[in-house]
């Protein structure tokens, strides 16, 4: 199985006391197994960096577990696609639904591949779900899996 996960789905997958962490432990595992194939934007290094940083500023993580968890996730195979050729769908997607250039980096990714686009972020899925039924929640990620 193929999917574009965003950031966050593998920051839930290590941040214990995340909503949907259970089924991104069960994502990373299928993938540890060979049975996914993950692609993003490449930006998704940029916001697994940040993110680790900011939970380490937050006194989530010690500065030094912040680093261990932010090394092991970048170290996490992702097919990380330039997002040069889509920008101008990103721009659109952005725009007609008022959403961030990151966002629609995501979207547009999923949509260019034909894959499924697997969030962690609920207000994205809520707000686009209607509109790119590619988009799905990892909280449903079991039943994705059984697809």
């Amino acid at each position: 199985m193929s999917l574009v996960v965003d950031s966050g789905v593998l920051l839930k997958a290590y941040f214990s006391d995340e909503e949907g962490h259970a089924e991104a432990q069960s994502l990373i595992s299928d993938y540890a197994r060979g049975a996914i194939i993950f692609y993003a934007p490449s930006l998704i290094t940029y916001e697994i960096i940040n993110a680790c940083l900011v939970a380490s500023r937050m006194a989530r993580f010690p500065e030094g577990k912040a680093k261990e968890l932010m090394n092991e996730m970048l170290e996490i195979e992702i097919i990380r696609e330039d997002i040069e050729p889509l920008k101008d769908r990103i721009f659109d997607i952005s725009v007609r639904f008022g959403r961030s250039a990151y966002d629609g980096a995501y979207i547009a990714v999923a949509e260019s591949r034909h894959l499924p686009f697997l969030t962690a972020d609920k207000k994205l899925f809520n707000g686009l779900k209607d509109h790119f039924p590619f988009v799905k929640w990892i909280g449903d990620y079991h039943k994705i899996r059984k697809q």
